[in-house]
């Protein structure tokens, strides 16, 4: 081409692109004027170099998605510079929407943090100043709760955003865009430029596009590098090595996160290790990871309590489920860069390979024939089908299936059931309606209504004693929450987050007025707001207030009297500077309770009294 740079040189004589892609880049750009014409030089390595020649150096969403393309055929064939690959593809997100940096932030399985695990940019030293955030902390933080793009113009106001290098530095747009999967969240993408009239809402329409896409190449390689050792661990397991196993596990992350030496101490006792590490840490017993904390030494995670000196290594939990099964720490020879950069991706990398070698016992996770909701409202599966109303034939015989769940575990005679289906009735004109409700109800729940196995027949009464695989919301509820309560740390915040995703609303809220519920419902919610106090107690003592937060606010709407999750509540908004939401929360409560002719908390009076200065 001959063509110039900028500047008027020579450029093709030395050409950028064919440099950049001799040093491992998968693509690069650069512009250049011939004949007084501006083009876009844009290569890419594809059995040597293909170069394509464009108009001009605006950037298309078409160029980005192309980009996209290119990354994720590289990481698939090339798992092992899946960092590398990921640096390449930020820089030509960054440069294609003209930014100044560009940040990926990776969430890690349990949904705890989000980890920097890819930068590119100027002023690299100011956005490390804080390179990982618990789940509500910060933007990534807030963006990973909410599930909404963050913008802002006004970088140095606003109180959201934790690193003051960057805001002294002079950016003032900020976009922070959530990465999201059907199963979760997997990561979140930021955007940042020292212009303040940068047009967000060109920047949103491309991260629409290619957000998700990304999402899912980033969850697909990570997924394929689990899968790589699956057939190894697999093998050992088979011949009743699980300790081979678990080295197949380790040389995998020490492959990933190219740490000079690995070492995992499990909670059975065992130690196991590979390449170089130090000596054994004399602490790993009373160690916070064993709580899902993700500690380091000059990594910038949280820093480990016992050492802050020495080589730097990665302090990470080894999850199986809802468990920590082991405590990994991977010792650097040479910091990575960004630091925390393979903490999130060795987690995802590590979880099927663990769900393997801590599996449940064979059939657990059968489906079950029949599946029963309650907990917002009564839903019926019979072998992953939904049953309608109409299925069950007469209204009533659905009253009778309501009234058996109320009263799980008990017998009830066909008097009791007649007196709660016609009250007022006598029970000996009504014994012909129930057989038929009775023989309703099998017809739409048995697997042979000939032979029943779901609704059997006791003496004078009915029961409602499955024979067959089952799940019933209110008892999974229950199962959740009594292993939260035997855990403790990250360990019970996770087994408490899956129980009160059940509980999706009161005990049969569709029978409001059936007072034959209202035990039943009364203790299901009770049980919910106890979980809700412990879930915000863990938060905080995990440093993540947002949770405890959105905790406490749950806890209000099933009971708006609740007066501790009021003190709770306002007591989190002062710990985080929110002084101006915990006065306007308080002059709400106290305007209730004065209305109701309630008595004030005196303890939330002497605390609003202290935080104004009074």
């Amino acid at each position: 081409m001959q063509g110039t740079d900028s500047f008027g040189r020579p450029l093709c004589a030395r050409c950028p692109v064919q440099r950049e892609i001799r040093y491992g880049a998968y693509q690069a750009s650069t512009p250049l004027t011939w004949h007084g014409r501006r083009l876009l030089c844009q290569g890419y390595a594809h059995n040597g170099f293909r170069i394509e020649l464009k108009a001009n150096a605006e950037c298309q969403t078409g160029d980005l998605l192309t980009s996209l393309a290119w990354a994720t055929r590289r990481l698939t064939a090339e798992p092992g510079r899946f960092f590398h690959t990921l640096q390449v593809f930020l820089a030509a997100l960054r440069k294609g929407l003209g930014m100044e940096a560009a940040e990926l932030f990776l969430a890690d399985p349990q949904a705890h943090y989000l980890i920097l695990t890819a930068y590119d940019g100027v002023h690299r030293e100011a956005f490390m100043e804080k390179p990982w955030f618990a789940w509500g902390e910060g933007f990534p933080g807030l963006v990973a709760l909410g599930r909404h793009p963050l913008v802002t113009h006004a970088l140095a106001s606003d109180a959201r955003y934790l690193r003051q290098k960057v805001k002294k530095l002079g950016y003032k747009t900020y976009v922070c865009y959530p990465l999201e999967l059907p199963q979760g969240l997997i990561g979140v993408l930021n955007l940042a430029n020292r212009d303040p009239d940068v047009d967000d809402q060109a920047l949103l329409q491309a991260l629409n596009l290619v957000g998700p896409v990304l999402a899912a190449s980033l969850y697909m390689v990570l997924t394929r590098l689990g899968e790589n050792g699956l057939r190894a661990i697999a093998q050992a397991l088979r011949g009743g090595n699980d300790t081979e196993g678990l080295e197949v596990l380790l040389h995998q992350a020490a492959l990933l996160s190219g740490a000079a030496g690995v070492r995992l101490a499990l909670k059975d006792g065992r130690t196991l290790a590979q390449g170089r590490p130090t000596s054994a840490c004399p602490y790993v017993k009373q160690c916070g990871v064993w709580q899902g904390r993700a500690q380091g030494v000059r990594t910038g995670l949280e820093p480990c309590p016992h050492t802050r000196e020495g080589r730097p290594r990665y302090c990470l939990p080894l999850w199986s489920g809802a468990q920590v099964v082991g405590v990994q720490q991977f010792y650097f020879a040479r910091l990575p860069q960004p630091p925390g950069q393979a903490v999130a991706a060795l987690q995802w990398l590590e979880r099927l390979g663990a769900e393997l070698l801590w599996s449940e016992p064979a059939g657990s996770n059968a489906v079950p024939k029949l599946e029963i909701y309650t907990l917002g409202g009564l839903q019926v599966r019979r072998a992953g089908e939904p049953l309608s109303p109409k299925t069950f034939g007469r209204r009533q015989a659905l009253t009778l299936f309501k009234l058996f769940l109320a009263h799980r575990g008990q017998t009830l005679s066909r008097d009791e059931l007649c007196e709660h289906l016609w009250p007022g009735e006598d029970p000996e004109q009504t014994q012909g309606r129930l057989h038929v409700l009775v023989h309703d109800l099998r017809q739409a729940l048995e697997p042979d209504p000939s032979q029943p196995q779901v609704v059997l027949r006791e003496g004078d009464g009915y029961r409602f004693a499955p024979q067959i695989p089952y799940l019933l919301d209110v008892e999974r509820f229950e199962t959740l929450l009594r292993q939260a309560e035997r855990q403790e740390g990250a360990a019970a915040l996770e087994l408490y987050r899956q129980a009160l995703a059940l509980y999706k609303g009161d005990f049969l809220a569709d029978e409001p007025y059936a007072d034959w519920a209202e035990l039943e419902r009364s203790y299901l919610r009770e049980r919910a707001v106890g979980a809700w106090f412990r879930v915000a107690e863990i938060a905080l003592a995990l440093g993540q207030p947002r949770e405890a937060l959105e905790s406490y606010r749950r806890i209000l709407t099933l009971d708006p009297w609740r007066e501790e999750a009021y003190v709770g509540l306002i007591e989190t908004l002062l710990q985080t500077g929110q002084e101006a939401k915990a006065r306007d929360l308080f002059t709400q409560y106290r305007t209730r309770m004065d209305r109701e002719g309630l008595p004030v908390s005196d303890q939330m009076i002497q605390r609003m009294q202290i935080s104004s200065g009074a």
